[in-house]
């Protein structure tokens, strides 16, 4: 009995470990917010609408008098993938192809929710403008079928951190204005999983059964501020760039481990506790851009954005309850992250005032992500992979309403992982994309 329960023990300590480290890519800045943005790839150096609250608070000068604005996205991830056999993995998965790998498999669901609501007042004419906005830069979530054999990696989990944020914006004179915003974060996340019954090359599933369930939750309020800078120096010519805070979260909510048929009949049952990880949600993050207007009709504009994703080297679980388990843990899992800084650039073409339709704009632009995730990393719960982007979008003005609408396609470059330092090992291959619509509308009032 005492060397059965050490067993369960330590393989639930591992599965503690492997669960909680994919919490991190909850973290990732997710910039698809607003059609101007979605559809031209370039909004910082000229945040026309009211997605500037999150883009760039400076540029809310551009909004004249009261405006309300409401934007909503939608993201679907096709995604496919090959995981690699692993130390024990036959026993309970069966034998893979003649390659090593096992059959391919793909998310039953898979999506990403980026809604909006905003308003904007213009206290001082041509001088002071405030604003507020509701929005939700990251909600995504990603489920496997239960019997997939993804199973020991993933079955269901998701991510969502809604924001409120005011701004403030002040024109000094036309090349310079100033802004700021500041929020808080409601950062929640979900996951659910089966343990592997191996640990250290040696077979538990006597004690833990061949299935271990663990289910997680956790939860956290955060600040979060961005400084900001805009102008317009030449009527033709705009730039924009701002520093967003780092963003710290712990994560607080209970965890459960269900030891199911199979296991030893004295460690059956459901062990519930609390669990609360601390871990770098959004480091310091810098952005600027510019654009220019190279005829009556067509402006340009570009930008980038720095991610200080160095900063998160390891991330930290303190543990109570599961029927002492989280005693016998010392209380606390440290799990090493090693990311590295991360950084995009984007830019492209708005084509307006035309004389045959001249409240329509058109525009496109192309995107690229370097992804500061390491292979060794990578995780199927939020897959994180450098990736190209093409924007197409349009907006229509109809007296004082203007709509929008978008679409994104990413192409995801998914390397062939070989170092995976996971548990299980989330070696694969794969390929996978992204497609975002995004519609809006705004007000003048």
């Amino acid at each position: 009995m005492r060397v059965g329960f050490a067993f369960a023990t330590t393989a639930t300590a591992s599965v503690l470990a492997a669960t909680l480290s994919p919490v991190a890519a909850g973290g990732f800045g997710i910039p698809e917010v607003g059609v101007r943005r979605t559809a031209m790839a370039s909004i910082v150096g000229r945040p026309d609408d009211l997605s500037a609250i999150y883009h760039n608070p400076a540029g809310l000068v551009l909004q004249h008098g009261w405006h309300l604005y409401a934007s909503l996205g939608l993201s679907r991830l096709s995604t496919r993938f090959q995981l690699a056999a692993w130390d024990g993995s036959r026993m309970y998965l069966g034998d893979p192809g003649n390659d090593g790998y096992y059959p391919t498999v793909r998310p039953r669901r898979a999506y990403g929710v980026i809604p909006m609501l905003a308003a904007s007042a213009e206290l001082v004419p041509d001088r002071l403008v405030i604003g507020a906005a509701l929005f939700v830069g990251n909600a995504t979530g990603a489920a496997f079928a239960e019997d997939a054999v993804t199973r020991y990696h993933l079955i269901d989990g998701y991510v969502i951190a809604p924001e409120g944020a005011i701004a403030v914006a002040f024109r000094w004179n036309d090349a310079l204005s100033l802004g700021a915003s500041l929020g808080v974060i409601d950062a929640r996340v979900h996951l659910h999983r089966d343990q592997f019954p191996r640990f250290n090359g040696q077979d538990v599933s006597a004690v833990i059964g061949e299935r271990p369930e663990l289910v997680l939750d956790g939860s956290d309020w955060a600040p979060v501020w961005t400084l900001a800078a805009f102008g317009r120096p030449l009527p033709h010519v705009s730039w924009g760039a701002t520093v967003t805070g780092r963003v710290d979260v712990a994560l607080s909510g209970p965890i459960q481990a269900t030891i199911g048929e199979g296991a030893n009949p004295a460690l059956q049952g459901t062990k519930f506790g609390t669990q609360t990880t601390r871990q770098l949600l959004v480091p310091w993050t810098f952005t600027a851009g510019g654009n220019v207007d190279v005829s009556p009709q067509v402006e340009l504009g570009g930008e980038g954005r720095y991610w200080l994703y160095h900063q998160y080297r390891t991330q930290r679980t303190d543990l109570e309850g599961l029927d002492g388990l989280a005693a016998l843990l010392g209380g606390r899992l440290e799990s090493v992250k090693n990311y590295h800084d991360s950084w995009q650039v984007s830019g492209g073409a708005r084509v307006h005032d035309l004389a045959a339709v001249p409240a329509l704009e058109v525009m496109a632009g192309v995107q690229y992500d370097r992804s500061p995730a390491p292979s060794a990393s990578v995780t199927l719960d939020q897959p994180s992979f450098t990736h190209w982007g093409l924007h197409t979008g349009l907006r229509y003005q109809l007296g004082r309403y203007r709509i929008g609408a978008s679409y994104i396609h990413y192409w995801y470059q998914v390397p062939t992982i070989t170092d995976s330092q996971t548990s299980p090992p989330t070696n694969m291959r794969g390929s996978g994309g992204n497609d975002i619509v995004t519609s809006s509308l705004e007000a003048a009032l």
